[in-house]
């Protein structure tokens, strides 16, 4: 019994760490950021004129290739600005978000092949990615887009997979799920260590391919020992879609041979062309006859007598007065009905259940303007923080040391969280689980008003209590979220309903780039506006709480 109990824990204990260290290092853009520029990617796009290098009291000659300059009258290292350079930086940035659109596709082969199988796609998405990004040097800088986007794509989807540790302590589901998803939130921190390492001495190769080397290892092994994942009434989902793939390939292989349809008529057998078949023939290409059938599955026996043989169409059947026509044809063709509904009802049916109910859809509006926030917040940092900080290196790296730092704050976040919903879920019926989250996703919202405030107040220093409340805002969003989608939908179709809110919510994202341009060149890097922007934003979220009121309301009238 303890060993049990021990192993669910390090179960449990290694998918949060998973998703930890490598599902959205992303997040941790700022601190990526500072390395790339350092390494000068992109620097060739920047044009310095010499009002510029007079206002540092500089020459051309006095800025080193990787971008920094030094203004010989105070001392302070400062970092030159070149918005190209930081353009095509958050263009990586925006395009490694958009990309996660391919979830939906990634949620479907979750749903029809297993959790071993997208792993398998994930773990070389993930380690191939940041494999590109270590080989990434100058004139190569194109190599950060598909690598950016890779590592995201499959990083995002192992961390999904975590999620089924919460089987193993049916009690505490809301609660491991938010603490995978804050743990998806931590991961943001990993930059800083690179950075660290980076500033140490550390060449930025060296740092990624380790990097590369650690989730390889973590990965696997986390593959071999994460349970796997259930429905609702505890069935084994992975195993019923290995049965699934089984049943398509032996479909496939019948389909190559003559297809011989045997009906019975007295004491005599037939095939499709009218030959009389000697009764002692009991099996043909591997299908039994019948009679035989008959023999055993006395509940399925048809009257003889009551049976005839017509011809249709160039086709003999065999038509039943008591109406057991679906049985002939389930003798015609065992599989053919499997076969049908594993490929084309099980994904447009699941998916018309799922894109009909009006929550679907307000959650994902929901979902859409937290992820917004959240992403351009990101995108923005460094810009919003060398316009208050006066371009002072020390003073960036500083502020992007905090960011990372502050990611951690997601974890104890997640668990306040789970536990809330654990008690608010415990307490409903399975049609009530819709109002629980009417709470968290109004706290999530909460949260967005505060950052959006501190961003419009231009005070640099206010950017720490931005930075906390982000950190809390994203686990507070994606951490009800995911809940919401593993409480609320059913769990057959748990990878297509979250596949379908990421990848709507991850094309929207594109917003980000014109976001940025506005931000640099109409408000010239003044965060004011943007600060207006995020609460309209979070005014337009407040939809789906209110929806879940007045449901809430009506249903108790």
């Amino acid at each position: 019994m303890a060993v049990s109990a021990c192993w669910k824990l390090f179960c449990v204990v290694l998918g949060i760490l998973e998703a930890a260290i490598y599902s959205v290092t992303l997040y941790g853009w700022p601190a990526f950021m500072y390395i790339f520029i350092e390494e000068g990617f992109y620097y060739s796009r920047c044009d310095f004129d010499t009002v510029t290098n007079a206002t540092y009291n500089m020459t051309s000659a006095d800025c080193s290739g990787l971008g920094n300059c030094t203004q010989d009258t105070t001392g302070e290292d400062h970092v030159l600005k070149c918005t190209e350079q930081e353009e095509m930086l958050n263009l990586v940035y925006t395009i490694a978000m958009v990309g996660l659109v391919a979830l939906f596709f990634l949620g479907y082969v979750y749903d029809h092949y297993g959790t071993v199988c997208l792993r398998i796609i994930s773990i070389c998405l993930c380690v191939g990615g940041v494999i590109l990004m270590a080989l990434t040097e100058k004139g190569t800088e194109w190599l950060l887009f598909p690598g950016a986007v890779f590592h995201l794509m499959g990083g995002y989807q192992l961390a999904i997979t975590d999620v089924q540790v919460a089987a193993l302590f049916p009690k505490l589901k809301a609660t491991l799920t938010c603490l995978v998803s804050g743990a998806i939130d931590v991961s943001g921190f990993v930059p800083i260590l690179l950075k660290m390492a980076y500033q140490a001495g550390v060449s930025y190769k060296t740092c990624m391919f380790t990097f590369a080397g650690i989730i390889f290892f973590l990965s696997s092994v986390n593959t071999i020992t994460l349970p796997p994942r259930q429905d609702d009434d505890g069935n084994n989902i992975d195993v019923a879609c290995s049965l699934n793939i089984r049943k398509r390939h032996r479909s496939a292989d019948d389909s190559s041979k003559p297809n011989v349809v045997h009906f019975a008529y007295g004491n005599e057998a037939y095939d499709q062309n009218g030959v009389n078949e000697s009764p002692t023939d009991k099996q043909l290409d591997g299908e039994a006859t019948p009679a035989e059938a008959h023999d055993k599955n006395d509940h399925h026996a048809v009257s003889i007598n009551t049976c005839h043989q017509h011809n249709k169409n160039g086709e003999q059947r065999k038509t039943c007065i008591d109406q057991s026509d679906q049985m002939v044809r389930e003798v015609e063709n065992p599989d053919s009905k499997d076969v049908d509904d594993n490929t084309n009802t099980s994904l447009l049916h699941g998916t018309l259940l799922l894109i009909r109910r009006p929550t679907f859809w307000l959650l994902l509006l929901w979902f859409i303007c937290q992820d917004t926030i959240i992403v351009t917040y990101q995108g923005c940092f460094y810009a919003i923080i060398n316009y208050y900080g006066n371009n002072v290196k020390s003073t960036v790296s500083t502020y992007t040391d905090v960011y990372s730092w502050f990611q951690v704050v997601s974890l104890f976040w997640a668990l306040p969280t789970g536990l809330m919903l654990d008690r608010l879920i415990a307490r409903s019926t399975k049609e009530d689980k819709e109002r629980c989250f009417m709470l968290p996703l109004s706290l999530a919202i909460s949260v967005g008003i505060v950052v959006s405030i501190a961003c419009i107040i231009p005070v640099i220093e206010m950017h720490f209590v931005a930075i906390f409340f982000h950190s809390v805002l994203k686990t507070g969003s994606y951490a009800v979220h995911l809940a919401f989608v593993a409480s609320v939908f059913p769990r057959e179709h748990f990878g297509k309903a979250y596949g379908i809110q990421n990848t709507v919510s991850s094309l929207v994202n594109f917003i980000n780039l014109p976001i940025f341009s506005w931000y640099k060149y109409s408000l010239e890097s003044d965060p004011l506006g943007l600060g207006v922007l995020f609460l309209g934003i979070c005014f337009t979220a407040s939809s789906l709480p209110f929806y879940l009121l007045w449901h809430r309301c009506r249903s108790t009238q």
